[in-house]
This record gives C-alpha cells, sequence and structure tokens, in this order.
C-alpha cells in the first residue's frame, strides 16, 4: 500500500510564486531523499494563491518527520499562508496516453464513498475512467485516494492543457456513473501542474 499526503497552502496570489519557488528548490530534494518516499507532485492554481504538494510515502508515519514538519512549515511561511494536511490511501492509478507536463490542467474531485461499497465503487469507478476517459488523446491520468475512516476520496484527473475545457464533462459522465455505487461528488478544484513526479508502485 502507498499513502499519500496532501498539503494544501492557502496563501495569497502576490505570494504563490515565492511559496512555489520554495517548494521546488532544496525543500523537494529533502522530500524526495526522506526515507520511505515515493515521489513529489506540485499544483498551483495562481488566480487564488493555492498551493498543493502531494507527497508519496511507504508508510504514512515517514511523512511527519521532524524535518519535513518544518519543510512544510518554511513552504507555508513562504507563500504566506495557512497549511491544511490530509492524509489518504492510494486506491489506484490509471496511466493515460499522454504525458503529464508542466502546465497540464488537474482536476481534483473531492468524493463522498458509501463504507459498505467503497471497494465495489472505486473498481466501478476505474473502470468508468477507462472506458470515457483513457482513448482520450489529451488524458494523462489518473488516480484515487481514500480516507476509510471517514469515506472521503480524491479523484485526481490530469488533461493537456488543450483538453482542460472537454474534461469537466468526462469527469462528469465519470461521477455520473459511480453514482449507483454510492460515490457522490462533493465539489471540484482545478490546478496547473507544477511538476509531478512517476507514477507510483509499490513494490512487489
Amino acid at each position: 500500500m502507498v499513502y499519500a499526503r496532501v498539503n494544501t497552502i492557502f496563501g495569497r496570489r502576490d505570494t504563490i510564486a515565492a511559496g512555489v519557488a520554495r517548494v521546488e528548490g532544496t525543500d523537494r530534494a529533502a522530500v524526495e531523499a526522506s526515507r520511505g518516499n515515493r515521489g513529489l507532485t506540485t499544483l498551483m492554481d495562481g488566480d487564488a494563491g493555492v498551493i498543493v504538494a502531494l507527497s508519496y510515502w511507504m508508510d504514512p508515519l515517514h511523512s511527519s518527520a521532524p524535518n519535513l514538519t518544518r519543510v512544510r512549515e518554511r513552504i507555508a511561511a513562504a507563500a504566506r499562508g495557512a497549511l491544511v494536511a490530509e492524509t489518504y490511501a492510494v486506491a489506484w492509478q490509471e496511466p493515460g496516453p499522454a504525458p503529464a507536463w508542466p502546465g497540464a490542467a488537474v482536476r481534483i474531485d473531492r468524493l463522498q464513498t458509501d463504507p459498505v461499497a467503497e471497494v465495489a465503487g472505486h473498481d466501478l469507478l476505474r473502470a468508468h475512467v477507462r472506458q470515457e476517459a483513457g482513448g482520450d488523446s489529451g488524458f494523462c491520468g489518473a488516480e484515487v485516494m481514500v480516507d476509510r475512516g471517514n469515506g472521503a476520496a480524491l479523484l485526481i484527473t490530469t488533461w493537456t492543457a488543450g483538453a482542460a475545457q472537454r474534461a469537466d464533462a468526462v469527469v462528469a459522465q465519470l461521477c455520473d456513473g459511480a453514482a449507483g455505487a454510492g460515490i457522490t461528488l462533493r465539489r471540484t478544484e482545478t490546478y496547473v501542474l507544477v511538476r509531478g513526479c512517476a507514477p507510483i508502485r509499490a513494490p512487489r
């Protein structure tokens, strides 16, 4: 099992560049060199002044090491923003035909799942991703992260900049198709990819 730490910094439009520079400087190297780390992806919403840093871990406890706490504090200070941290288990990742270059469009759809049908619901959602988006030349990939304690989940899809407009309709179809399995859409967030990481695969 691979886990994801989702760090969201709610900064300001005039300080987001400083926050991103902090992430992509020595702080990225510190995260990627940490025990158990499996990669780091950085997203931003320049209009809202929001940065999202997604770090992946073999053990969620590794993401709470003191040196990483200091890294997060430095990023929040550079962006002059408040930090909200969440931890999820990565349920699955599905690659797409297009590469995810910096500047790609990223959607985070926050879902609520029925705990009784959680596994079946996520499997159905993955099947719909393959069916509705898998052949789209602008689709870069998708993943689902789950909080099994409260049924919250994130559907994260990445699209080329040119495909961003049609992503709305495709993801709406995905969520409609999964509604029968107890999955409901709570809200959608949109970002630009600053820098990604390779697809995460747990060692066998």
